[in-house]
């Protein structure tokens, strides 16, 4: 399997810069990189919509949580912390508010959860910062939060598909539940194509400079909405900012940040080569890290 992801990484980023140097469709590219506005409308919508709802289900439930469905809590101010961010992000100038506030749950869920278990949700970081400097005139600090929002939102969705691989029982009784997700596979073939499949993807949007990189931001994001007609609104909620983001990367684009990894001078081929490599070399130290965290955390 990963032999494979490692010849379509290939053939994928030796297409990617042949479309980007030969300039197909890089007019209309550029027209919508000027759509910042309408990314801070889309991020501070789903922003409100995220906390209003994370409420509404606890007036309805009595149940609250942190950022996320999995971090649980009973502390009493969070529900109406929730309530305070979403009406924040209504406003531009407010909107940092909602920000901060995303860090003190996160901080707060940290402490209560450990460092190991909030790394999953490092998105959340990604988006507490762009909200933070959404507001900002300085153009420099606009584009790294967009720049910090896009590399979180790759960061949590790569950790994720290494998680596939070390906690793959955790599905076991989803698939008992629902088996014809498994197309025919058994369980721990299914979890380890799923990772490379999430990690391969993810690392091919972040890595992507044509507009292929829409394509597949859009093809990533359709599979997080079909989802919700699997596993129904708590799946909706759980996964409505990472929808939201991959919106403003088809609306947007990435940022020019993406262009230090254009090698100007040098081939196609050796360009593929070059990101290819990187494919290996990411692939091999988000392990180290995962495991090595887990045993520091945990020790095992």
């Amino acid at each position: 399997m990963f032999l494979a992801s490692v010849a379509a990484c290939y053939l994928f980023f030796l297409a990617d810069r042949f479309i980007y140097e030969e300039g197909y469709l890089a007019e209309f590219d550029k027209k919508l990189r000027l759509f910042d506005n309408l990314a801070s409308y889309i991020m501070r919508a789903a922003a409100s919509v995220f906390f209003f709802a994370l409420f509404i289900w606890y007036l309805n439930f009595g149940a609250s949580f942190y950022l996320t469905p999995e971090l649980k809590t009973t502390a009493g101010y969070v529900p109406w912390l929730h309530l305070v961010m979403a009406l924040c992000a209504l406003t531009r100038r407010t909107t940092p508010l909602t920000g901060i506030g995303i860090f003190i749950l996160y901080i707060a869920a940290g402490v209560n959860y450990g460092l190991f278990h909030v790394l999953d949700y490092m998105i959340f970081l990604g988006i507490g910062y762009y909200l933070t400097v959404s507001s900002s005139k300085n153009k420099n600090l606009l584009k790294s939060g967009f720049v910090v929002l896009f590399a979180s939102t790759g960061l949590t969705l790569i950790w994720a598909s290494v998680e596939k691989f070390a906690y793959a029982d955790w599905t076991v009784p989803l698939f008992d539940e629902k088996p014809h997700m498994l197309m025919g596979m058994n369980p721990s073939t299914f979890m380890k194509l799923s990772g490379f499949m999430e990690f391969f993807i993810t690392f091919i949007l972040l890595g992507a400079v044509s507009v292929v990189g829409r394509l597949v931001a859009l093809g990533f994001m359709s599979i997080f909405v079909l989802a919700v007609f699997e596993f129904g609104m708590v799946d909706a909620l759980g996964h409505l900012m990472i929808v939201a983001i991959l919106f403003v990367l088809i609306v947007r684009g990435p940022t020019d940040a993406r262009e230090m990894l254009v090698l100007r001078d040098k081939s196609l081929f050796t360009e593929a080569y070059f990101m290819t490599g990187l494919y290996f070399l990411a692939f091999v130290m988000i392990f180290i890290l995962y495991y090595g965290i887990h045993h520091m955390s945990y020790g095992l």
